[in-house]
């Protein structure tokens, strides 16, 4: 049924203490609809699915859930680690023997190794073994929180090709990741001010539409203050005549004034946006900052034994901006803390320049101390004032560029949730930046605004930076070169890592998903002649199946209201159908040889 309302809010208020998070807030989510979820950190994007999932109360007003749909809900938070197999695991959470060949395509899609104990897997892989719970259980509502953390970029493409062209639900995700989110929506969610507002298109579209809003209510506030200026000015010659009427003009007056100033406080604090100045910044020293002469890494020993780098030189040079890319497990973090900590090789030398300094930002975050409070991890010898760069600036005004409260600076640091704790950090490294920047998934829980903060200081930093990252947006903004680690120990350097994933997607693509073709031990081989019935029944059902897609299309094309993105989706379904077409018809072409030679 098309437009099935599969949840709805009416008039809901929702608090934390005296912090107010949405107040009067209605909307309906549809059956079709691919919602980008956006708004500052702390704006209650996470609590709205919460909510949604059943596992946070509003305050006030009227919640509806459609009790014919299954909902799965990824958090930011990891499941409860046990020794049990991740096969095992997913086995528990499927209803059918029939179901086993659908554990088997998402462990393969996700690079996950079935064999492994849950309390074993790092961080990106428990990322991963949490998506694919979700998956297998073939939800109609998805509630995605922040799913790109931690995964490497082929296995981000995997998830936008799912929901754009396999999952037939809807879905409601928070992500910083603009790529992601321009491929996967078709509606936005922009929470703002303790409201929710609307987008009917994509997040393709956002900004064009929320600059258009942010316009039209500084116009508003613009004539208000016409208003209130013409008002205030009469109300300075005095009340004299119809003393009634112009003492309820009056209180009209200051009602108007009142409500114009709050809304203008709280527009102007909306659209402030995180901003550090660097260009006074001075990086003088030498060019050349760090030479790695023929290095090896590797962990483990044996057949276990796994290379992280094999015979890597480089001279990394003042001004270059270098992206560290490869799958999760490829050696990325180990490359940077080989940088920072050079008697970490097993072979080679990694020698820095005298007298340089290095900034590291490292995922665990063990820079901040989480007993002491925000505002003594930044100043450590107390005071209101720290320095950023040759300049002396009040700590209130330096950490709001980073969207915090300057009232809550005394909270401790341990209660910070993972998006303030990196925002945090990258608060205390960018006061002064070294010659040499180390950047470990540096984008991962942060809001889109402080990405672009971060973005427009690397390309304003004088220094070398090498960076890890996840998000193919931030790295096609920040990065001009790019060194591919395979996994195996070889490093490729390219000025252009699209190239390289575009092309891996594309064989990905061309490949027929494995649904049916999962081998089952304990079976009898088949005969020649059943594998060829069998493989002629599948090249009729394809061809079916891609008879219908074009007569959809042909349909959708003659709609006076042309949907682009349907149309666009059912045109690359025809081409992965046509794809798996010609490799059933290949594999048959293969099966009738090897009859004949076997006849003959």
């Amino acid at each position: 049924m098309n437009n099935e309302v599969y949840f709805s809010l009416n008039d809901c208020d929702l608090s934390y203490g005296k912090k107010k998070i949405f107040e009067k807030v209605s909307f309906s989510l549809h059956d079709n609809d691919k919602i980008a979820l956006i708004g500052k950190n702390g704006v209650g994007k996470s609590s709205l699915l919460k909510i949604i999932a059943g596992n946070l109360a509003l305050d006030s007003g009227e919640l509806w859930l459609s009790k014919r749909i299954k909902v799965g809900y990824l958090n930011q938070s990891l499941t409860d680690k046990n020794n049990i197999k991740i096969y095992d695991a997913l086995l528990n959470l499927i209803k059918s023997k029939e179901q086993e060949y659908f554990i088997e395509q998402v462990c393969e899609e996700l690079k996950i190794d079935k064999t492994q104990s849950i309390n074993k897997l790092s961080g990106g892989m428990h990322r991963k073994f949490n998506l694919a719970c979700i998956i297998i259980t073939n939800p109609d509502l998805l509630l995605l929180d922040e799913p790109t953390n931690h995964l490497d970029i082929e296995s981000i493409q995997w998830l936008e090709n799912y929901l754009k062209f396999t999952f037939k639900g809807a879905f409601l995700v928070i992500s910083h990741n603009r790529n992601f989110l321009n491929k996967t929506t078709n509606k936005v969610f922009w929470v703002d001010r303790k409201r929710i507002r609307v987008s009917p298109k994509g997040f393709s579209d956002f900004e064009v539409w929320s600059k258009n809003l942010i316009e039209q209510e500084r116009r508003e506030i613009e004539n208000k203050k016409k208003i209130l200026n013409e008002e205030m000015e009469w109300l300075s010659r005095g009340v004299t005549a119809r003393r009634k009427r112009n003492i309820r003009r009056k209180n009209n007056i200051l009602i108007f004034k009142n409500d114009y100033e709050k809304q203008r406080s709280e527009f102007l604090k909306s659209i402030t946006k995180a901003n550090i100045n660097v260009s006074e910044i001075d990086n003088i020293g030498p060019n050349i900052l760090v030479s790695c002469n023929k290095i090896k890494k590797s962990y483990g020993f044996g057949e276990s034994q796994k290379n992280i780098v094999s015979n890597f030189s480089y001279k990394f040079v003042r001004g270059e901006k270098v992206g560290i890319i490869g799958k999760n497990g490829s050696g990325k973090s180990t490359f940077l803390k080989m940088i920072n900590d050079p008697t970490l090789v097993d072979e080679g030398t990694i020698k820095i320049k005298k007298n340089i300094e290095i900034s590291y930002f490292d995922q665990s975050g063990i820079q901040l101390n989480n007993s002491k409070s925000i505002k003594e991890n930044m100043i450590s010898g107390g005071g209101d004032y720290i320095n950023v760069g040759d300049k002396k600036v009040h700590i209130c005004g330096y950490l709001k560029n980073f969207l915090f409260d300057p009232k809550g600076l005394d909270q401790q640091v341990g209660l910070l949730s993972g998006g303030e704790r990196n925002r945090l950090l990258l608060a205390k490294i960018l006061t002064n930046p070294k010659d040499l920047l180390l950047l470990d998934e540096p984008t991962n829980d942060l809001d889109i605004e402080t990405i672009d903060i971060l973005v427009d200081f690397i390309k304003e930093f004088k220094g070398c930076v090498i960076l890890t990252s996840h998000d193919f947006d931030f790295l096609k903004r920040t990065v001009n070169n790019f060194f591919l680690l395979d996994g195996k120990g070889n490093i490729s350097k390219t000025l252009n890592c699209e190239d390289i994933f575009s092309k891996n997607i594309r064989h990905k693509q061309s490949k027929p998903p494995p649904l049916e073709s999962f081998k089952t031990k304990g079976k009898k081989p088949e005969s020649l002649d059943k594998k060829i019935k069998k493989i002629l029944k599948k090249i009729e059902t394809k061809e079916q199946y891609i008879s219908n897609l074009s007569i959809q299309l042909e349909q959708k094309n003659n709609y006076n209201n042309f949907d682009y993105q349907n149309s666009e989706a059912i045109t690359h379904e025809i081409k992965l159908a046509q794809d798996e077409l010609s490799s059933l018809e290949n594999e048959w072409q293969n099966l009738e040889e090897e009859k004949l030679t076997r006849d003959l």
